[in-house]
This record gives structure tokens, C-alpha cells and sequence, in this order.
């Protein structure tokens, strides 16, 4: 993806490009699936979509830093209060895909970010991107739900997929459920427990993180015992989902809205980002700050980190900049 500007309005957009022979019709479907999902606030607009120089091309809203990135900015962890206001965002996009009949299958902080800092009002907008992952799960002819197929791969990122996924499930609206549970937990803790243990092969991690992410799995219950009761919930709604069940939206709202107003918060889109002064202490190392450097990225709101910088002991310094 790059940045370019539109000549005639000098409009800044980003430009998502790739050869036809590497991921052949991959961006044409993308394009689609923006179309479907255009009305929602949580898509930046799609200004043109085709092919150019014998690459597949789409044109679209300039987004800020990602919620991954804006996690490492934020010292590796969000507040519980960012996390629950970031979680109604990203469930309200995640209804509106599904009342259009797509499930997204690849729910992370990697794909949601910020406004960019040329449209500051927008800092506290969470914006859904890269689709080439989503796909139908009602049958467009039939107007019937996708079958229960096994024998499938793993779709999406591992980290956050459903355990249902690594038992060769097809997915559904519930697995997108379970991947937004674990990306809000993964924002507030900094990692899953699933993250960063040996395993003597690709098999066996595969099959012991599957084993992890099961509900009645010991490790899981005892993060989950860990984290808030909203989050608790929250993934407890998502296990119980049958394959073509409807989530119950209303209720996961309702479990993030309680939590906000049991600790006096309003969702008022206040989030760490915004004001570095709300950020959490995490466990991110020094090096890795060196992503939100670019003052062309992080909104506007949020302070630059070369302003920071002097806080840190001079022998940290050179290792950040």
C-alpha cells in the first residue's frame, strides 16, 4: 500500500496495488466486498478500483496507524476503558458485515486503524480494511446459509481464529465473534497465551494452540479469570454459537455499555492514543517505538514520540530514535 495524491482535488489516498499473476482477481473481489460493505462508517470510501499497467489496483480513504501500531504506542496494552469503547466500534462494523451476508474472517488489530492526522476529526473513528479474506456466508441464489464443511484450512491469522478453525471448520458468524473476543483481550493483556511457546513442529504448535484456545481448556479459563467480567461474557456468548446461529449483537453491546457505566466512564471516543498521558504502562520493548516516529501517520491528536523521547535514561535513547 501507498500514499499518493489525487491530482485534481490534491487529495491525499491510498493506493493498494498487486500483480495479477501473484494474487490473480484478489483486489477485484476486495473491491466488491467494499462495495457490499460501503454506508458503514467503519469503511473508508473507495475511490476507484480496476486495473493499470497490468496490475491490479484499488484507490482509497488515507487511514492512520493501525490498532496494532497504536498498541505499541501505547506501551503494549491498552486501558480497559479504550479497549471496551474500541470493542462496540469493531461489533457494530463486524453486525453490519453480517447483515449484508459476509463474514470477515480475519478480525486483528492489523486490520482496523485510526484516522489519518490530514482528517484529525476522525482519530477517534476505529476504520475496517482488507477484505481479500471475506467472503459469503449466505448463498447469494439460495438466500440459505453456507453448509458445516470440515476438512477445511485454517483461514485468517492464527493468533486470533477460533478454535473451531483448527478443527477444520467451515467459518461462520461465530468465529468472527470468538476473533473480535480475542483481539479486545489481546489489546488489553499485550498477548494470548497461546503466544510465543516452542513446539518441536509447525504440527504441533498448530495442535497445541488449537488445544489452548478450546473453552474448557485450563490455561484459557485462567487468563480469562484474569480479565474483566465484560470480556469474560463476551466470549462465553461466542463459544455457545452454534454454526448458523446469530449472535446475539444486542447482548455483547450490552456487556461492554454495562462495564463502561459500572467504572463512571462515558463512551465519549477518548482513547489512549489520544492523549499519551492515558496510556498504560505495558511491557513493549524500546525498539519497537520506533513505528510511530512518522508525524505523517499518527493523527494529530496524539504527540510524537521524538517529544517523549528525552524521558527515556540517555543510555536507552539511541535504541528509540
Amino acid at each position: 500500500v501507498s500514499r499518493a495524491t489525487n491530482w485534481l482535488t490534491d487529495e491525499s489516498v491510498a493506493v493498494k496495488y498487486s500483480m495479477p499473476q501473484i494474487s490473480a482477481g484478489i483486489l477485484q473481489y476486495e473491491a466488491r466486498i467494499y462495495e457490499q460493505l460501503s454506508g458503514s462508517r467503519a469503511i473508508p470510501s473507495l475511490h476507484w478500483s480496476g486495473s493499470d499497467g497490468g496490475a491490479d489496483v484499488l484507490v482509497m480513504d488515507l487511514l492512520g496507524p493501525t490498532l496494532d501500531h497504536m498498541q505499541c504506542a501505547c506501551r503494549g496494552s491498552f486501558t480497559i476503558k479504550s479497549v471496551l469503547m474500541i470493542g462496540l466500534q469493531i461489533l457494530d462494523f463486524v453486525e453490519f458485515a453480517h447483515s449484508r451476508g459476509i463474514i470477515l474472517r480475519d478480525i486483528k488489530p492489523h486490520n482496523f486503524a485510526v484516522g489519518h492526522a490530514l482528517t484529525p476529526d476522525s482519530a477517534g473513528t476505529i476504520y475496517a480494511f482488507d477484505f481479500g479474506l471475506a467472503k459469503m456466508y449466505v448463498d447469494p441464489l439460495r438466500k440459505t446459509h453456507i453448509p458445516l464443511r470440515t476438512g477445511r484450512e485454517i483461514c485468517g491469522t492464527i493468533r486470533y481464529s477460533s478454535h473451531w478453525s483448527h478443527l477444520g471448520l467451515e467459518a461462520s458468524r461465530r468465529d468472527d465473534i470468538v476473533g473480535l473476543g480475542h483481539t479486545l483481550l489481546n489489546l488489553l493483556h499485550g498477548r494470548l497465551p497461546w503466544q510465543g511457546f516452542y513446539a518441536a513442529s509447525v504440527e504441533a504448535k498448530l495442535a497445541r494452540i488449537g488445544e489452548m484456545k478450546a473453552p474448557s481448556n485450563a490455561v484459557l479459563m485462567e487468563f480469562l479469570s484474569r480479565s474483566p467480567t465484560a470480556l469474560r461474557d463476551f466470549m462465553t456468548h461466542g463459544y455457545s454459537l452454534d454454526f448458523e446461529q446469530k449472535p446475539d449483537y444486542e447482548l455483547l453491546r450490552g456487556l461492554l455499555e454495562a462495564a463502561l457505566r459500572e467504572n463512571g466512564w462515558v463512551n465519549d471516543g477518548m482513547f489512549d492514543w489520544m492523549e499519551p498521558s492515558l496510556a498504560p504502562r505495558g511491557t513493549v520493548l524500546l525498539s519497537e517505538y520506533k513505528y510511530i516516529l512518522d508525524p505523517d501517520v499518527v493523527p494529530a491528536t496524539m504527540r510524537p514520540l521524538s517529544d517523549r523521547i528525552n524521558k527515556f535514561p540517555p543510555e536507552f535513547r539511541d535504541q528509540i530514535r
